[in-house]
């Protein structure tokens, strides 16, 4: 179990699946805004960017447990369960949508499956086999349907415009103009709505592309930063490597074009 939510936009080269045991936030992806709340599992497919932002106090404690994991890798082990292993492919395959359910009266199943395999992970006799029985039970225990709804808000909105207009110059002019507001109505009511600034967005999101490049292209690193919207190539080489902690290159030869052999963590 952890307390911490992931402040910041981020994404995984795995699948994530988040369960919501204690605490009330927002989660931002797929351009819309979701309550955090307990009872909600999040499952987050490879390459999704997304923001959990829960303003922790003494009233609203934060606790969910998270698991990070290969779905290719899992896929085989499948293959005598048609029905999960199609399941495994919509929720977790790379280029999916982001999914919410609300698990209600399965919490505590759900929560007492996640305790047992996060105790087991730590263990030498944990295998692959082990991680595939885990994700088979999980989500074979969801609703057939999404219960929950995203809604579309100020932030959002700006949120699905950088969506098509990222790799231009996007100044705060410009966006403020598409929003028929000032530029500090802009700002603050973004910042209000995520906790963030539009600038963190947008620097995430041009990352994020960049990344998704470097793994499933040959375009040289200097074209990927042209193209992602970095108009300074030694600017898009410190911007990459202060949010990925390894230059443009490093990443490419990290993961090249195939996930990393770890299958799954819990978290």
């Amino acid at each position: 179990m952890q307390n911490m939510p992931a402040n910041y936009y981020h994404w995984h080269q795995c699948a994530e699946i988040l369960s919501v045991s204690r605490g009330v936030g927002i989660a931002l992806m797929e351009h819309q805004q979701y309550t955090v709340k307990p009872g909600r599992l999040f499952i987050f497919p490879p390459g999704k960017l997304h923001k959990v932002y829960v303003e922790q106090d003494e009233r609203n404690l934060y606790h969910r447990t998270t698991l990070h994991f290969n779905p290719l890798l899992l896929e085989p082990w499948l293959r005598d369960f048609p029905r999960q292993q199609m399941l495994l492919r919509q929720l977790c395959g790379r280029g999916e949508k982001a999914r919410v359910f609300d698990v209600g009266d399965l919490q505590p199943v759900i929560e007492t499956l996640l305790q047992r395999f996060e105790t087991l992970t730590h263990e030498e006799s944990w295998s692959t086999s082990d991680s595939a029985f885990l994700i088979m039970q999980l989500i074979s225990l969801l609703p057939q349907q999404e219960q929950a709804t995203g809604h579309n808000t100020f932030s959002s909105t700006i949120i699905r415009w950088l969506e098509n207009h990222y790799h231009e110059r996007c100044s705060l002019e410009e966006i403020a103009a598409v929003m028929g507001c000032s530029r500090g109505h802009t700002s603050r009511r973004f910042h209000d709505e995520t906790g963030g600034t539009i600038q963190e967005y947008l620097m995430m999101r041009r990352i994020r592309q960049a990344c998704e490049l470097l793994l499933h292209s040959q375009l040289s690193v200097r074209e990927i930063a042209e193209r992602v919207g970095f108009t300074e190539y030694a600017w898009f080489i410190t911007c990459f490597r202060k949010n990925m902690g390894k230059t443009p290159l490093q990443y490419r030869k990290a993961y090249p074009y195939t996930l990393p052999g770890a299958d799954l963590q819990a978290g």
